[in-house]
């Protein structure tokens, strides 16, 4: 159930990714580089493993960064932290 509840929470910050406008580039660039690093987190490729708590330490600066420019990220990604850690990731 958790990795299907992770992927729900990736298709909505792609899908909000692609609606919204006035994110400024950087926090794009960041949002981009989480999900890549929440997936290949997820990859049974063990090539370029990342180190403990190094994924959920992003998500929880962009949190802060976007909660309050941007709260809907801000909840999808608490959403995608959840999942995470469920995982054990």
């Amino acid at each position: 159930m958790p990795r299907k509840q992770l992927q729900e929470a990736l298709d909505a910050l792609h899908e909000q990714l692609g609606s919204t406008e006035d994110l400024g580039a950087e926090d794009r660039e960041a949002l981009v580089g989480a999900m890549n690093d929440i997936r290949n987190a997820l990859s049974p490729d063990d090539s370029a493993p990342l180190a403990d708590g190094v994924v959920s330490g992003r998500i929880y600066a962009l949190i802060e960064d976007l909660e309050t420019s941007h709260p809907k990220f801000a909840d999808i990604l608490r959403n995608v932290s959840e999942s995470l850690a469920n995982l054990g990731i």
